[in-house]
């Protein structure tokens, strides 16, 4: 199949990424060269700023695909072959339901019915700079009591200050468990520690 026939006069690498009518476009087309035309009028094409290391996405119970926007801007010839990727998951499930293998002799069939090869794991080297690192908290609680006071790297609902009781309750107060964020708290600590004395008294 000559893809130049359903792809290049809707969009091609050299031009930005195209809007989410134009990917519906491209689906529909996909969707009728498969002759499925329930596919091609429920699909959803969408970009999701969330996905980090995945080019795409098929949601086969919405019927719904998700691509990588950010991946997708660096590596735009990677848009029509993922796209056609995960609408042939969304295809194979219509057909065959649930207990289709998710790249079996179907799936096969339909990303050679589409030109393109049914293998599509990818080792771009944008997925290692755009995982997204977890961020970490330090949380300073503080006795609204007494002020008594520790550090932790969660919020500690589950213990109490041992001379004002159970009945007491903390303040707290949370910063990045960086250098400069630690220096913070240390301060606030300070501050708040004898603002809780002063009033204790």
């Amino acid at each position: 199949m000559n893809r130049k026939l359903w792809t290049d006069d809707l969009w091609t690498p050299g031009r930005p990424l195209p809007d989410g009518r134009l990917l519906r476009r491209m689906a529909e087309r996909c969707a009728g060269l498969w002759q499925l035309p329930e596919l091609a009028e429920n699909v959803r094409v969408t970009y999701n700023p969330r996905l980090r290391t995945t080019l795409g996405r098929a949601v086969l119970d919405e019927l719904r695909v998700e691509l990588n926007v950010h991946l997708l801007r660096e590596h735009p010839r990677e848009l029509v072959p993922t796209l056609v990727h995960e609408l042939a998951h969304l295809a194979v499930r219509m057909r065959h339901g649930e207990s289709a293998a998710p790249h079996g002799r179907a799936f096969r069939t339909l990303m050679a019915a589409a030109g393109l090869p049914a293998a599509r794991t990818h080792n771009l080297p944008a997925a290692r700079k755009l995982r997204r690192k977890r961020a970490r908290y330090v949380y300073l609680h503080i006795c609204d009591g007494c002020g008594y006071n520790f550090l932790a790297r969660s919020v500690r609902r589950d213990c109490y200050c041992t001379r004002c009781g159970p009945e007491m309750n903390w303040d707290v107060y949370r910063a990045p468990d960086q250098p400069a964020g630690r220096k913070r708290l240390a301060a606030a600590r300070r501050r708040l520690v004898a603002e809780a004395r002063r009033a204790a008294r």
